[in-house]
Parts: structure tokens; sequence; C-alpha cells
């Protein structure tokens, strides 16, 4: 066991990582005061590392079983074999922090008599620095000495980072990232737990009757997210897990159906599902799939060698897995990634030269390589007495021959990360080839956008571009919790939402994505103003008044893939009636912001004629708000001297004839009102266009 010792409760995550990196497999225990005294365990620790935060300096203090007593002091049948301080300024936190873990590393290193290959960095993220770096106008030679300086990573590692940043700049470029997001889906059933594996998921024997109950209460979520991103361009889907082909072909297609009503999926870069274990996979799933769009498949072995697939808990062979990747290429997938683990149980460097040789020879479009990483809630960890007389093989030159080997097929290396407890510091890597790379593996690791995750166990990353912070929004990882509680699931997403995007959904969207709507808004607002004080209506019913035509349409946010996503001029019958929602859609969405009954019915029935033949009531007359009656006449006028895809832009004397002839459509009172007022107001109030909105917010920038 290694003990270490804090003066005070600062800096324990990090030094805790740092240590474990050095000390890969050993117990690692921290006390957070001095004044504790060592317990029975404590007392049987071989290495303890002591971090006194002293005024202006840290001291590190390095004590072992050592049974020469020239190194000095005794604690505890300990003695001191190293000792090192540094200045520090504690009101610089950053700075500290980076001074103490590189007091700490040069430390260990020359204990030890070794090196980390990614140095003091224990993140997850090392790709982002130089990819940050790179877009905020740093040259290549200042990334280098910054990484190195700051966090003593190898030249080797160096190089990789920096051409990867330069790499995925490159790829995710064309698909405009910065405007869009991304779609996690998450399934979390499984065949069975893998003994390396973390993540949420459940066995199906156990949970096959919770199926159905649990894709309710996903597709309920993903209504609600296809609604509040409507305003968004979606680059990319994952579906994962778990293990997403556990679910049988009618589910899938229940899923896809969801998928497909709620989100433009003919505009996305890429689709991916896990189809991860081979055990779930049939060619009626594939063949499910595959009509379904989805662009990119996982199929993964993790090794090639059924003994150790065996002792890791996959339950089945490899054998299993080359059928189902036949199936896969026989159903048309051209995108299939393969996952692999180096470092498991009982592997030799001999084993991993086989299982690489068997995948090259079936050559998937992407090879995915993790090194073995055993977290906490894997059962590699919890039941460490069943894998204790284990063998577990894994260093740099291990990586190294992978890498080249890839390169040799190939096979390029496009996206990194890293993961807690690593054997030997080392890093997970996708390569892939030419034109085939995984687009959401790089917006997700390097945190591009907004990740939007749905289902039991899935976290959101909301990605705040004017500060590239990060803050998440996690639903619960319980199936059964999910299930039950997804309105509260749903509730936490939108809470979210409304603290920090409320400006961002009322402005920023309409005007950026819907500027046919909002300067066709402002038309009807100043006319409907002009009309209800010529009418007769009250100041405050008249600005009631114009607030209701400037946001009478702020439901199409929501129909927003029906408006823009497929690029078409016509819409079917089914759209068309989806669309005449837009009514009903604004109210809900004004009701939950607290605007007034007069603008919420104004804006409900916007759309009834007083002979009964509108929507969405189908009123007649007087059973119309006087509101609505005006916005209607409003809306007609503006839109005619709108420029559609169908048709260009009448002028003000052809829309006035065409409303003539169909004035048996509205109330003859306001009707006279707003040719009273028609021919009196500013003409540039009630013909501001889209162009005009677009410049505007241009010239604020």
């Amino acid at each position: 066991m290694i003990l270490i010792k804090l003066s005070e409760d600062n800096y324990e995550y990090d030094v805790h990582s740092l240590v474990r990196a050095f000390y890969h497999g050993e117990e690692v225990v921290v006390r957070k005061s001095f004044d504790e005294e060592e317990s029975e365990k404590d007392k049987h620790a071989e290495v303890v590392i002591v971090v006194d935060y002293q005024p202006e300096q840290i001291v590190i203090a390095m004590y072992e079983r050592k049974n020469q007593t020239e190194y000095g002091l005794n604690i505890n049948g300990r003695v001191l074999t190293l000792q090192e301080q540094v200045k520090v300024d504690y009101a610089d936190r950053p700075d500290t922090k980076n001074r103490l873990k590189k007091l700490l590393y040069m430390l260990l290193c020359r204990r030890l008599q070794t090196e980390l290959p990614w140095g003091t960095l224990t993140g997850i993220r090392p790709v982002k620095i130089p990819l940050t770096m790179f877009e905020d106008g740093k040259t290549e030679d200042e990334i280098r000495k910054f990484m190195y300086d700051s966090y003593q990573i190898s030249e080797q590692k160096i190089d990789l980072a920096v051409e990867l940043a330069k790499r995925e700049l490159e790829l995710i470029e064309p698909i405009d990232y910065k405007n869009g997001y991304s779609l996690y889906i998450g399934i979390p059933f499984c065949p069975s737990t893998c003994a390396y594996c973390s993540f949420t998921s459940y066995a199906l024997s156990r949970y096959r009757d919770k199926v159905d109950a649990y894709l309710e209460a996903l597709c309920k979520e993903l209504e609600y997210v296809s609604g509040k991103f409507s305003h968004k361009r979606l680059n990319t889907i994952y579906i994962g897990g778990g293990t997403p082909t556990t679910l049988e072909p009618h589910q899938l297609q229940r899923l896809f159906d969801a998928i497909h009503t709620y989100f433009d999926v003919e505009s996305l870069s890429e689709f991916t599902i896990e189809a991860g274990r081979p055990d779930s996979i049939t060619k009626e799933k594939l063949l499910t799939i595959k009509k379904n769009g989805i662009t990119r498949i996982s199929i993964n072995p993790q090794t090639m060698h059924d003994e150790t697939l065996r002792l890791i808990g996959r339950r089945h062979t490899v054998d299993d897995f080359k059928r189902a990747y036949a199936l896969a290429r026989e159903c048309g997938f051209d995108d299939i990634n393969t996952d692999l683990i180096l470092g498991l149980p009982n592997e030799h460097f001999e084993d991993i030269k086989e299982t690489f040789r068997q995948i090259f020879e079936l050559n998937p479009e992407n090879v995915t390589v993790h090194s073995l990483a055993i977290k906490r809630a894997a059962r590699l960890n919890l039941f460490k007495e069943q894998y204790e007389n284990c063998y577990f093989e894994n260093d740099s030159k291990v990586m190294d021959w992978v890498t080249k080997e890839c390169e040799k097929h190939g096979y390029y290396p496009y996206y990194l990360y890293r993961q807690k407890n690593m054997t030997n510091n080392l890093e997970n890597i996708g390569f892939a080839k030419k034109g085939k790379e995984g687009y959401y593996n790089i917006l997700i690791m390097e945190e591009r956008q907004t990740i939007v995750g749905a289902g039991a166990g899935a976290i959101t990353k909301f990605v705040f571009k004017e500060d590239s912070q990060v803050q998440k929004v996690d639903n619960v990882k319980d199936v059964d919790i999910y299930i039950n509680d997804i309105d509260k699931m749903i509730e936490r997403k939108d809470a979210f939402i409304r603290q920090h995007f409320a400006k961002d959904l009322l402005e920023y969207k309409l005007v950026d994505e819907l500027p046919e709507e909002i300067a066709h808004g402002i038309n009807v607002s100043n006319l409907a103003y002009a009309i209800g004080k010529e009418y007769g209506l009250s100041e405050a019913e008249c600005k009631d008044l114009a607030m209701a035509g400037l946001l009478h349409d702020i439901g199409k946010l929501k129909l927003f893939r029906y408006l823009n996503g497929n690029g078409k001029q016509t819409m079917n019958i089914e759209q068309m009636k989806y669309m005449r929602m837009h009514s009903r859609l604004s109210y809900d969405i004004l009701k939950s912001r607290g605007f007034s009954d007069f603008v919420l019915e104004s804006v409900l029935h916007h759309h009834e004629s007083v002979d009964g033949t509108g929507f969405p009531e189908h009123l007649r007359g007087d059973e119309i708000p006087i509101g609505a009656r005006i916005l209607h006449v409003c809306d007609v006028f503006a839109a005619r001297l709108s420029k559609r895809s169908y048709r260009d832009a009448f002028d003000v004397k052809t829309a006035l004839s065409l409303m003539i002839e169909e004035s048996k459509n509205y109330d003859i009172k306001v009707f006279l009102a707003f040719m009273r007022v028609i021919h009196e107001i500013d003409k540039e109030k009630v013909t501001v266009t889209s162009d005009t909105i677009l410049q505007n917010k241009k010239s604020k920038k």
C-alpha cells in the first residue's frame, strides 16, 4: 500500500492521480491531516508520501521501509529517502497545482528511475491542449514548448498530440460543428457484464421485461430533446450502451421510428450504433439497422483469444465475432469499427500480435485500441481475488508496435483519449482508413460542441462557446428510476436550459435559424398595434397585441425540421398537419413563460376564420378572441408581402386586392380598421425582410 499524507485538504485529486500513475496496481490511500494516527492498515504501508503546504512553499517527503539507517529520520519503521520543496503563490491556484505536480513528478521519477510518457498530465483529453492553442493562433513551436514545460510530456507523445490536433481540426471543420450539436442515446442492456466494464449496463436476462417501458421513457426524452434543440442542426447520432443490439428487431425499429419522427436524419454527417457484442447480433437486426440509415457500426471482439474472452466474462467466441462481422458485410455495411483491448489478463505480447493479425485479415475500416483501465466499479477491481494470479502486459513497447502495424496496414490515428487508472499511463487511440474517421469521437473527446445525452446513465455536456466551459447534466443510472422519473430527467435538462440559454433561445435561434419568421413577426406586430389603436383597444391591450404579433409563430422553432431541414419546397399532407400545430406550440411556449391570457388567446387562435374554416378549434365569429381576429388579418397581409419558396412577394396593391376577394374570412369591423390603417402606416414598419434582420445582427457583432 502507498500512503499519502496531506497537511491540509487541498489538491487531493491531483496528488492521488499522479501517484497512482507511478504505482499502477497498488492501493493508494490519502489521509488529509498530519494529526491522524496511523491505523493498523496504514502502518503496513511500504511507502509514505508527505505533502506539507507551508507558507510560501510546498515540501514533499518520501518515507520507505529500509533496513539502512543512513537515510536519517525514522517514522513508524520507515526512513526518509527523498525530500524536495518548491516556492508557490497560493493565490494563483493553477500555477500552484502545476508546480506541485512537477515537484512530485520529478521526485518520483528520481526515486523509481522511470518517467511517464504523458508526464504530469492526468487528464483524459491531452489533444485538447494543442487543439485549443492552434485555434488561439499559437505556433507549433509554442505549443510544443508549453506542453513540455507545463507537463513534462515526452517528445514522442507531444508529436502524437500535435499531429492529432491538426488532423482533427481538418476533419471536423466541414461539418459546422460550432453551430450544431450531437446526440448520444444510451441502451443500458447487455448479454452479460464484462470484467473490465464500469459503464451503465444491466443483464438482459434480468431486465428483459423492462425494455419496452424503458423505450417508452426514452422516446419521451427524445421528443423533448428534438423540440428543445430544433433550432440547431444535428450533426451526429451515437447509439451506445450497454449493447443496443440486445434489443429485438421490432424494438430497434421502435427506437428508429422515434428518431426519424423527431430529428432530421437526412442531414446527419454520421449515424453510429454499437453492435458491440457479437452474441447479440442477428441478420434481422443488422437489416433493421441498415434500412434505417445507420452509416457506421461497431462490432467489438476485444481480443481474438477464446480463453481470454471466457476469463473477462464475454459469452461469445472468436468464431461468433467472425460470423457477426461477415453478416454485417453481407448486409452492406462499409464502415465497421472493431474495439480491441491491450493488457487483458494472461495475454502476452505474442497473443496481442495474433489478435491484430486476424483483425487485419478482416480489414475493418476502423480499429480502436484501448489500454486496459480498471475502473473502481469494474469486476476486475471488485473481485480482485479472482484475478490475483493473472498476468497483465501492456507498455509503451506494445503501443508503439500497434501504432506501426496499424499504419503499415493503411490505418492512421485520428483521435485519442485517456482514462483513469490506465496501465503504464498510456492511452486509447482510434485508427481509421482515410475517409472513415468517426466524427462523434472527435467532437465528444475534444469537447467541441454540446452532446445531448438521452437514456439511463446518459450525460449531457453543454459546451459554452464563449469561454469553452463545459457543464454536465446527468440522468440517473438505475433503469427503474429512469422509467419512473423520466419527467424529472426532462425537467432537470429543461431547468438548466432555462437558466443558461433563455436569451439564446428567444433571440439568437430565431434570428439565425428563422430570420423570415422573425421578420414576419415584426411586420405583424407593428401592424397589429396600429389596428388595435384604430379599433379602440386600450394601450395595455395594444401592447399585448404587439407582443402577440411578434411571437405568434415562435412554435415553429419546434417545427424547424419541416421548414428548413430537408430543403424541399413543398410539404406532404402529414407534414402539413404537423405544421398546423404551430399555433398551439406557440401557445405552450408562451404559457410556460407567464405571458398574459390576452397574448395567449391571440396567439392560439390567430388562424381561426369567422366562417369556422380555420384552426386549431374551428371557432366562428365572436367566438374568436378580438386579439386573434386582428392578428389573423395582419398575418395574412404580412405573409402576402413576403417572398416564399414557391412564389415571389406581392406588392401592396395586389396583396390588398387578394384580401378584399376573401374578406368573408375576416371580422368585417377588424377588416375595415385594417383598410383605414394600411393607407396611413409607415410602409417600412410592415415590410421588414429577413435580409434586414441578418444585416442588423451582423452589424451588432
